[in-house]
């Protein structure tokens, strides 16, 4: 379990307040955000008070509710100055989908889970889709052994910890020793994969993207549907080839000489 003895409350309501607004996508009202969070109108004025100080949070003059502050389009614009890879990788993913015709993901590992910040989708019936800003577990993933692959084994175990090892099927890996293994394995190929550990039926393969100073900073993946359970024939080799180029062609345009 985390490790919760050094938190800031105050800091967590103030996030909770945001993640409203957020869901919500529209103004609210005080009595609103104390309807949602459960909490006495007197504790949200007083945290948004605080927040309309530095300008995360706004109120409208006209009707008294409150929305995003324009600081956090600041801070928005401050992160994606380093998110250049999402920028980069957007032709690559494209190009990757029309020469294998399956979908494709580009993911970072983001607070102990993978964030999906990018994807391309084939145009056929059949294919797998997911969201852009969907969370995904990292050890029943590709895209997430192929990101762990190339951490301390050390800090691998701290994040199997405190992000648990869920079972989603029957081949889900449930120990942290059986996945450091796949991490070796995923090291010696440049090629991570997963076969129904996190939906039956399907199976995914991704490879590592590197930053400029050779930190694996995300991963190219895709999903295909596992057709009568042959893992041999779910996906050709010149699929994980294009893959692994993929991938390859990223990390050298972030100024990557692996």
């Amino acid at each position: 379990m985390p490790d919760t003895s050094h938190k800031v409350h105050a800091v967590e309501k103030a996030i909770a307040l945001l993640d409203c607004f957020w869901r919500e996508k529209r103004p609210m009202s005080l009595t609103e955000l104390s309807r949602m969070t459960g909490w006495p109108k007197s504790t949200v004025h007083n945290l948004l008070s605080s927040m309309m100080d530095s300008s995360v949070v706004e109120q409208s003059p006209a009707d008294g509710k409150y929305r995003l502050g324009l600081h956090l389009f600041e801070y928005g614009c401050a992160i994606s100055e380093h998110w250049n890879v999402v920028k980069l990788a957007r032709p690559h993913l494209n190009a990757l989908v029309a020469k294998t015709g399956e979908s494709a993901y580009l993911a970072s590992l983001n607070a102990d889970t993978l964030l999906i910040v990018d994807s391309a989708e084939p145009n056929n019936v059949f294919r797998v889709a997911s969201t852009v800003g969907n969370r995904l577990p990292v050890h029943c993933t590709s895209q997430g052994k192929a990101i762990l692959a190339y951490q301390d084994a050390a800090n691998v175990r701290r994040i199997l910890k405190r992000a648990g090892m869920k079972s989603y099927t029957v081949d889900t890996i449930k120990s942290a020793e059986a996945y450091l293994e796949q991490l070796k394995l995923v090291r010696q190929m440049g090629i991570a994969s997963e076969y129904e550990e996190y939906h039956n039926g399907m199976c995914s393969f991704a490879a590592p993207v590197f930053d400029y100073e050779g930190v694996c900073i995300s991963a190219i993946g895709i999903v295909c549907f596992l057709h009568s359970g042959d893992r041999k024939t779910a996906v050709s080799s010149e699929t994980l080839e294009a893959l692994k180029n993929t991938a390859e062609a990223i990390s050298t345009e972030l100024g990557w000489h692996g």
